[in-house]
């Protein structure tokens, strides 16, 4: 009986209106008991987030099946998201964020933290896949060093931590599109010199660029400006997801021999990645919505991009479409774990 009261006790931190006129109302709980209840509490969160992106992944995959969505398409929604509503959601983002030096402090350590699991990746990536014949190197290279931070960090930030999320998440987006525009390049087109103009005009810089300049004038656009903006960046999720799910119909899954490497990235991308980052975050002092942004982003699975630039740059698609596919699924699983257990031990 005692045990029973004991368990009833913790589903009711984890729940409290189911059971706010009960006689558990007023039973106190161990501290660890709490704690695990707030960890169950953290990890269902974030479960149903990434179980609600799954579903709009899986309408994607549906419109694929029924002919209703084809690869031109594809493409086409990828730039729209790409070029209107990612750009759209940062901007957004900025409109209501104040200015602080609490605000600019949090940017500065994103940045650090965005360079720092950037560089790890890439070291990670190179003692592993030294090895792996040249056409597939550059792609396990991108897997190991490139999260998902724009098609499932921001739907996934939002949802879970809060449209002020999004302004941190955005400054990752730009040291990402640092890195993706010089060292992923390279990945397929070695000894290719960085273009500055790529590294500086793509839509996550420029739109953090007109982000900044927006609140640091605290300037509300008028309705007429603000509501088609709010409108098209709510086509970021739905549109994203769909894509996704259309990449992931259309990816033969069945294990292949010769995978080694691919399922290495993976199991580095979404274990080892997301540990190292949480020592980088002790390190830099992140704590409560700081942290709980970076460590989503570390979590996320390796990013669309892998797919689009091997697409791009005529790169082994089928090994890119793999790896991503199976890392994203996975994630369905780690990520819902790993954030639980970051946001049950630093609560935002």
């Amino acid at each position: 009986m005692r045990i029973l009261i004991h368990a009833v006790g913790v589903f009711s931190l984890a729940y409290p209106g189911r059971f706010a006129s009960s006689r558990f109302s007023c039973y106190t709980v161990p501290n660890t008991v709490q704690e695990d209840a707030r960890l169950l509490q953290n990890t269902l969160l974030v479960a149903r987030q990434v179980a609600i992106l799954f579903i709009l992944m899986g309408a994607g995959g549906l419109a694929a099946r029924m002919g209703w969505l084809r690869a031109d398409g594809a493409k086409q929604m990828t730039n729209i998201v790409f070029y209107l509503a990612t750009p759209c959601v940062i901007i957004q983002s900025f409109l209501s964020a104040e200015f602080t030096p609490e605000l600019i402090n949090g940017m500065a350590m994103t940045a650090v933290f965005a360079v720092l699991t950037h560089l790890f990746g890439i070291l990670a990536a190179a003692l592993l896949f030294r090895r792996q014949p040249a056409e597939r190197k550059g792609i396990l290279n991108m897997a190991v060093t490139f999260s998902n931070c724009g098609f499932m960090g921001i739907p996934l930030a939002s949802g879970v931590l809060g449209q002020g999320s999004v302004v941190y998440i955005s400054v990752y987006i730009a040291i990402f599109n640092l890195f993706a525009w010089t060292y992923g390049v390279m990945q397929y087109q070695p000894g290719t010199k960085p273009s500055p103009r790529a590294m500086l005009l793509n839509p996550g810089t420029t739109s953090l660029i007109i982000g900044l300049a927006v609140a640091a004038l605290r300037w509300q656009p008028p309705e007429l400006i603000g509501e088609p903006v709010r409108l098209i960046a709510a086509l970021n999720s739905p549109v994203a997801m769909m894509v996704l799910g259309y990449y992931l119909f259309m990816t033969a899954l069945r294990p292949q021999k010769g995978e080694g490497g691919m399922w290495g990235a993976v199991a580095v991308k979404l274990l080892l990645t997301p540990a190292v980052a949480l020592g980088i975050s002790a390190a830099l002092g992140l704590s409560g919505l700081w942290l709980a942004a970076a460590l989503i982003l570390a979590a996320a699975p390796s990013a669309t991009n892998v797919l689009l630039f091997a697409a791009r740059f005529d790169g082994n698609t089928t090994l890119a479409a793999r790896a991503v596919s199976y890392c994203t699924l996975l994630s369905m699983v780690s990520m819902p774990l790993l954030l639980g257990v970051a946001l049950a031990v630093n609560p935002v």
